[in-house]
């Protein structure tokens, strides 16, 4: 659809030449476009942005609103509205005089779009095809697929914190990404600069075939779509659903779970919005630490057990009750150097860090072995 005929007429011309594509019918106005759409199917359409009444792009907004099947094609004489397409999950933006090669790059990107959308109609999810690997405890890795370390650049240290909010929310507001990443600026500026930075991440994670799938984008919020990718917090986070609904603690899912957490939550990062997730996530570990320390022990294998209890030690040096069980376990095995080493440097930073001394309770346990 556009309002010159001759454009209309040179796109035809170069999409007939292709005998995959049926061209249903042109427009030279939206309003004809959309009654013809409203009362047939149709699959692409190429949209003029500068329309008369209703132009293009509010035309794709009701499309995509009220059938999402559908996907866009913008085609201008202008480059102003490139980052505003995207914003909307536009497949293409092509700019006038339309080129044959042009073409030939967008009919490329409608072939994958339709061969995604017929495997994702008779294909189950779980047998999807990852195309994003992201490892967000130890810092922020994003690789190409769950096979192969390729990385992914991000264009810049916002672009890479937009796309590591958006993962951590899952499904988020607009207005909340804009509260938390551009607060202090201007409303218009702050909508410029979500929609530019996000479209900067769909570039960057388009060379993974389907890597605009994985970002679902609507007028009102933004989605991530976890079929196509893996990302280790959602299976540490389905790790510790399951064993909360099993109420009962199963000793290899806690450590699968103890496998993926590798180190902080986003480790070197000083993102705000991320404190408060790390330390919870933080605290599901220990929880799952605990839990492996006391389970080992309970079935005699202590030095197993000591490990975890060292490990609960390494994040949290003042938890004075493993402390003790650490000591307890030593003993235990028979290492009385290592505990009274233990308890002396237990002893130091308490008097250090707090000006007090550890429970009595700790103290007599090495006092049973000095004395």
């Amino acid at each position: 659809m556009d309002d010159e005929e001759l454009s209309i007429n040179r796109l035809k011309r170069l999409l007939t030449d292709h005998e995959e594509i049926e061209i249903s019918r042109t427009y030279l106005n939206s309003k004809d476009a959309l009654q013809y759409i409203e009362a047939n199917h149709v699959d692409i359409v190429f949209l003029d942005i500068s329309m008369p009444e209703l132009n293009g792009m509010e035309l794709s907004k009701y499309l995509k609103h009220h059938h999402e099947s559908i996907e866009v094609v913008f085609v201008t004489g202008y480059d102003d509205y490139a980052v505003q397409a995207f914003e909307i999950n536009a497949l293409d933006y092509l700019l006038k005089p339309v080129t044959a090669q042009r073409v030939e790059m967008t009919l490329n990107k409608i072939r994958k779009t339709v061969s995604t959308k017929v495997r994702e109609k008779t294909l189950p999810a779980e047998s999807l095809e990852l195309f994003l690997k992201v490892e967000m405890f130890d810092g922020f890795k994003i690789y190409q697929s769950s096979h192969q370390k390729e990385w992914v650049k991000m264009r810049s240290p916002k672009t890479e914190e937009l796309f590591a909010f958006l993962l951590h929310k899952r499904t988020v507001s607009r207005e909340e990404i804009i509260d938390t990443l551009w607060k202090n600026f201007e409303p218009e500026k702050a909508w410029k600069n979500l929609n530019s930075t996000l479209y900067y991440i769909r570039q960057a994670i388009n060379g993974c075939y389907k890597g605009a799938s994985v970002i679902q984008a609507t007028r009102n919020e933004i989605r991530i779509d976890e079929r196509y990718l893996s990302c280790d917090i959602y299976e540490f986070d389905r790790l510790m659903k399951q064993q909360s609904n099993n109420r009962i603690f199963e000793i290899e899912q806690v450590e699968s779970a103890m496998k993926l957490y590798t180190g902080t939550f986003l480790k070197g990062k000083t993102y705000e919005w991320a404190s408060s997730w790390g330390l919870e996530l933080e605290q599901d570990y220990i929880k799952m630490l605990e839990y492996a320390a006391k389970y080992y022990r309970q079935t005699d294998q202590s030095e197993r057990s000591l490990y975890f209890y060292e490990e609960i030690i390494k994040i949290d040096a003042f938890r004075e009750d493993i402390g003790g069980e650490l000591i307890k376990v030593y003993l235990e095995l028979g290492r009385e150097k290592e505990a009274l080493r233990f308890y002396q440097n237990l002893e130091d930073l308490y008097r250090t860090e707090l000006g007090t001394e550890p429970l009595a309770s700790i103290k007599n346990l090495i006092n049973s072995i000095v004395y």
